[in-house]
């Protein structure tokens, strides 16, 4: 049980934190200007679109990275 408590980690840790700075922009962006309508953000330019960028990619290369790791493992 130890070591899935150890494998899932906490909410609060600073890259899950980032990442739900970048889902709740995404969300507010698509959801409440674009589908519904009711505001119009700006959309993301400079270092905050290359902050974001690379948030989102980081959490799709990192679970390949630890699965590739996994297979090496064996």
């Amino acid at each position: 049980m130890q070591y899935r408590i150890a494998e899932i980690g906490h909410g609060w840790e600073p890259d899950k934190l980032m990442g739900y700075c970048v889902a709740l922009y995404f969300a507010k962006l698509l959801v409440w200007d674009k589908v519904l309508g009711f505001g119009s953000t700006d959309a993301l330019a400079g270092f905050a679109a290359i902050t974001a960028n690379l948030v989102v990619s980081f959490y799709f290369a990192k679970r390949g990275f630890e699965n590739v790791a996994r297979i090496i493992k064996r």
